[in-house]
């Protein structure tokens, strides 16, 4: 876009020209230029009437593409792949139109551009997420929605390719959708649906990050392949984690307890319980009682041999002696990641105004 600015030094210098060359023009429609509106900028932010054509008629800027921002995503990388466009970027929205490939000329537009779209496109995705969450109970409030990018491995070439997938968290359950749901029952209709407190969160370090894409983190679930993802910003990934966190703690709550099938030491079949009132509880199936309890405070410790053997080391309230319960189970990494969800429950439930946070 050409901006032209009024300079008043030249304004005598402009008239005389204006005024010698006047006839000339005239066959033209120039005469119709005035020094005080040819040489200003429109005082609106858009130029919707900055400009005049030979034959007097005004030019206005046409809309060649518009991409709604509500859902949408903005991206500094090449489709698909983990490489950074110098200076550019695209804007995608939910159905699949794009900006095409913006550039700027340096770096500081470039970050003020994505800072206005960003903050755009984070306020429109909280405004729907609160229209959502009016037809939603309280327990099956979304606490996230927004677009990731998920590192998918072919066989036939040695790197990833990356594929957008939109991510939710909502009540106890982690959705990934192709596109996002734009009616209750696009919910319904999720390929991709794991549950919260069975499934592990981990932010990836800068050292560990596979490529090139920045942000990244992991999703593991019990008995399915852990799924690599990255975002486009540290800003985006921290209000994913905050909001795991608080989807956690309230799936925890509306849980209340959980119960895997172990074996003791002994060799006799039982229940470990994970309460969130009582803690850790071994329920004996012969005796219908109660072997042990613990409060998850008491914890000190655990170590697995990553198949069926798990350790559980407490300390005892009253002598402050250690003590280990060994147990096995079937459902290890389940089991795991429930515990990790409720001990992170209980710490995140410590802070009062985390816990404020996350009440409807």
């Amino acid at each position: 876009m050409l901006t032209v600015k009024h300079y008043r030094a030249a304004t005598p210098f402009l008239q005389k020209n204006l005024q010698r060359d006047e006839s000339h023009l005239d066959n033209e429609g120039a005469s119709q230029l005035r020094s005080e509106d040819g040489w200003r900028s429109p005082s609106s932010s858009r130029p919707n009437s900055g400009s005049f054509s030979p034959t007097g008629m005004q030019r206005r800027w046409i809309d060649i593409v518009t991409v709604p921002l509500m859902m949408a995503y903005v991206t500094r990388y090449i489709f698909g792949t983990d490489k950074l466009r110098p200076n550019a970027f695209e804007v995608r929205g939910l159905n699949g139109v794009s900006t095409g490939i913006i550039h700027c000329d340096d770096a500081a537009i470039l970050s003020q551009w994505l800072k206005y779209i960003t903050d755009n496109i984070v306020g429109l995705t909280n405004l729907q997420m609160k229209l959502y969450n009016r037809n939603f109970p309280a327990t099956e409030r979304i606490e996230y929605m927004g677009w990731v990018n998920e590192g998918i491995l072919n066989n036939n070439q040695p790197w990833q390719n990356y594929k957008p997938r939109f991510l939710t968290l909502k009540g106890t359950d982690v959705l990934l959708f192709d596109s996002p749901p734009l009616n209750i029952m696009d919910w319904l209709k999720c390929g991709l649906v794991f549950k919260v407190y069975q499934t592990m969160f981990r932010v990836i370090k800068d050292s560990e990050n596979v490529d090139e894409r920045q942000h990244c983190f992991l999703i593991q679930t019990s008995g399915h392949e852990s799924r690599y993802l990255s975002v486009e910003t540290r800003q985006e990934l921290l209000r994913i984690e905050n909001a795991w966190h608080c989807s956690v703690c309230a799936a925890v709550m509306k849980l209340g307890s959980k119960t895997f099938s172990v074996t003791t030491s002994t060799g006799k079949t039982a229940g470990l319980t994970l309460d969130w009132h009582m803690g850790f509880a071994l329920y004996d199936m012969e005796s219908k009682t109660y072997s042990w309890k613990y409060k998850f405070s008491q914890l000190k410790g655990s170590s697995d041999d990553g198949k069926c053997k798990l350790k559980l080391h407490f300390q005892n309230a009253e002598n402050r002696i250690i003590e280990t319960k060994e147990l096995e189970t079937s459902s290890l990494q389940s089991l795991l990641f429930c515990m990790h969800a409720f001990l992170t429950a209980k710490v995140a439930s410590v802070d009062p105004a985390f816990l404020s946070s996350i009440t409807p």
